[in-house]
């Protein structure tokens, strides 16, 4: 599915009015409706709620959406940001609706007003600004945002994106933004939400869908786009019963060094997990006793060096390799790799040291085999291609750099980005801050290795890989908690996620 700018999305809507000749007002019920249910489920009426709302549309949701929980029995109360004399016009027939009910009302005009709010205890929806936010909020607005921020809510649910943040743009550090525990956003996530500036108010996002013109959607020029569990399920071969072993390819990761062997053990199991039918693990000698008692069921080569890889590897077709956790960058393995490099001639999967080493010596580049898949998280990508300022920089250097070497990059973040050598960039909001523990990067060269091992495209296999990660990441972080949970539980789950994802 592809991700739209603002101006995209308000076509798309224009489209889907006329295409389904409905009004702004219908597709506002639609909005409110699926908000309200998400909210009957997943909060209830046990609590009291407080609809802040704008003047635009964003805030005309909000109203419908309080006429809802009204008829509902919920305890709520409406508070009204009025410092413009403009309104839409859905806004305006939507507030005469709901002065006819005796929901409670509360006027913000001036900073004074803003003392009379109490949030303390109550669940926040905000409906304040939407996709249209063209500058920073100030003034009271800003204020206001601050106060909900400060105050000890049950929750904040933002409607289609926090208010403060920009859709499609980048926020800058001071400015004002609603932090969402959840955000109910319509359609598609916004391109907003997937980048650090601002990224961080978002909470959980929960997509609803209000049935805009998908097919229209299709067509609008966009290069970026959203990857779901269910989308990306679809690549997952079905099994047949006469096959063996050899049929689901030969996985060999290549890693380790003295005191990084753990690496090169977190990228076999996670290998061994991914369905490929037969692993080997390429370790110096100092690895060989950990692998095989480790890792029972791969195989073990030590013919590369005592404690670093080292010499001229023998590259045979038989193997889909996958290269880089622990492996260092020594003089001797940078030599390894360069030699391998210039072997091989299929694609393979490049991570951390091998990244590193890469960076140190960017004739590498030259021999890099098309269409492999390149993961580096966020500083190691820094060497490799060069600084940026932001993230919209760091996007399009990813993409440069993508298309100019003929490879694939899964870029390591809070929100892990795939990009292709077309320059098309993938997105996923699967995933957890719980991943932020080492080795969860080796997990992920090991699960791509594998899966590339059976079959699958580079471009599955990445796509596959990330969110296949993400969902098994989630689930350690449900048993284990955000906190405890490790990479080891990462690979633990991810026989629940190819469940997930065959869902």
């Amino acid at each position: 599915m592809k991700l739209l700018t603002a101006q995209q999305i308000k076509e798309l809507e224009a489209h889907t009015l006329v295409q389904q000749k409905i009004t702004n007002a219908d597709l506002m019920q639609r909005a409110a409706s699926k908000t309200y249910n998400w909210i009957k489920r997943n909060l209830g009426l046990n609590y009291s709620y407080s609809i802040i709302c704008g003047k635009g549309n964003n805030g005309g949701d909000g109203l419908v959406l309080a006429q809802f929980l009204i008829r509902n029995d919920y305890d709520i109360e409406c508070v009204l940001l009025d410092i413009s004399d403009r309104q839409t016009p859905e806004y305006e027939a939507e507030l005469a609706r709901l002065k006819r009910s005796d929901i409670k009302i509360k006027i913000v005009r001036s900073e004074g007003d803003l003392e009379q709010l109490n949030f303390n205890g109550r669940i926040v929806i905000d409906a304040i600004f939407g996709i249209g936010l063209s500058r920073a909020a100030e003034g009271v607005a800003g204020k206001l945002i601050r106060r909900i921020n400060s105050h000890n809510t049950v929750k904040v649910v933002a409607i289609d994106l926090p208010s403060g943040l920009y859709c499609d743009r980048l926020n800058e550090p001071l400015d004002p933004i609603v932090h969402a525990d959840y955000t109910l956003t319509f359609h598609v996530p916004k391109p907003s939400f997937f980048f650090l500036e601002g990224g961080n108010a978002i909470g959980k996002i929960i997509v609803l869908d209000i049935r805009l013109e998908h097919e229209y959607a299709s067509n609008i020029d966009s290069n970026h786009f959203y990857l779901t569990p269910s989308m990306v399920g679809s690549y997952l071969n079905k099994r047949t019963i006469f096959t063996h072993k050899g049929t689901y390819g030969h996985a060999n990761l290549i890693g380790g060094s003295r005191g990084k062997i753990g690496a090169a053990v977190l990228m076999t199991r996670a290998a061994s997990f991914s369905g490929a039918g037969l692993i080997t693990a390429t370790v110096p000698s100092v690895g060989f006793e950990i692998l095989q008692t480790m890792v029972p069921v791969a195989m073990c080569d030590d013919a590369y060096g005592k404690d670093v890889l080292e010499g001229k590897i023998q590259v045979e077709d038989r193997f889909t390799y996958g290269v880089g956790p622990g492996i260092g960058t020594s003089r001797e393995t940078a030599q390894f790799l360069g030699e391998f490099l210039k072997q091989v001639n299929r694609p393979v999967v490049i991570d951390a040291d091998a990244i590193n080493c890469i960076a140190q010596n960017p004739e590498m580049l030259v021999d890099l085999p098309e269409n492999s898949i390149l993961t580096p998280h966020v500083k190691e990508f820094r060497g490799l291609a060069g600084e940026t300022k932001n993230s919209h920089e760091q996007l399009d250097l990813l993409t440069e750099f993508s298309i100019k070497h003929k490879v694939y990059i899964v870029l390591k973040d809070a929100r892990t980005t795939v990009c292709t050598p077309e320059g098309n960039c993938f997105f996923s909001l699967n995933g957890t801050p719980g991943m932020a523990t080492g080795g969860t990067g080796d997990v992920l060269t090991g699960l791509l290795t594998g899966l590339l091992a059976q079959g699958y495209t580079p471009d599955q296999t990445a796509k596959l890989g990330l969110v296949l990660h993400g969902v098994a990441g989630e689930l350690a972080a449900e048993k284990h908690s955000e906190y405890a949970m490790t990479a080891e539980s990462i690979i633990e789950e991810l026989g629940n996620a190819f469940k997930e994802l065959l869902k």
